[in-house]
């Protein structure tokens, strides 16, 4: 019986925080990562698209397999802020952290915040988002409409069509 209560509270933790909603996600970074700085999807689209507009550094903080499905253009793949400390140097340089939809992001920019970067936000719902609203991504072939969908719970979050896991 504990089996079946311990295994029913993973599967309503996984589904009830992360593939249900984005109110759900919403409040779980709220709650474990309060304080962090914002951007919007169309926020950032609308930075892409003005050539006059400053581009900040844009850091895609998934894993390896998930980058190379797709990836927002000119996005780096770093995936904490430790990596992203040897690499920028500069700390108060505009900086844009994403994953699949912010958590993991969340965390990474709270890492940032502790180690002295004072210009960082968080890509809020990240790629699915980027992907739902179809705004451009790409991968080492040029264009795609694809990401990784992370997982079952997750992957509620962006349109099934859209969805592709990398060969086994």
């Amino acid at each position: 019986m504990i089996k079946i209560i311990i295994a029913a509270s993973i599967s309503s933790f996984l589904s009830g925080l992360f593939g249900v909603s984005w109110d759900s996600v919403d409040k779980k970074i709220d709650r474990e990562y309060p304080g962090i700085e914002f951007i919007s999807s169309a926020q950032l689209f609308q930075k892409y698209q003005d050539e006059s507009a400053e581009i900040p550094l844009v850091i895609d903080v998934r894993e390896a397999d998930e980058f190379l499905i797709s990836h927002l253009e000119n996005a780096v793949n770093l995936e904490t802020g430790e990596l992203i400390s040897r690499i920028v140097a500069d700390k108060d340089a505009p900086i844009v952290v994403y994953c699949s939809v912010g958590y993991r992001s969340a965390g990474v920019a709270v890492e940032l915040a502790e180690l002295g970067y004072s210009n960082v936000v968080n890509l809020r719902h990240s790629l699915f988002e980027w992907a739902n609203n179809d705004y451009p991504m790409v991968n080492g072939a040029g264009d795609t409409e694809k990401v990784h969908p992370f997982n079952d719970a997750w992957g509620v979050l962006v349109e099934k069509s859209r969805h592709l896991y990398p060969p086994s």
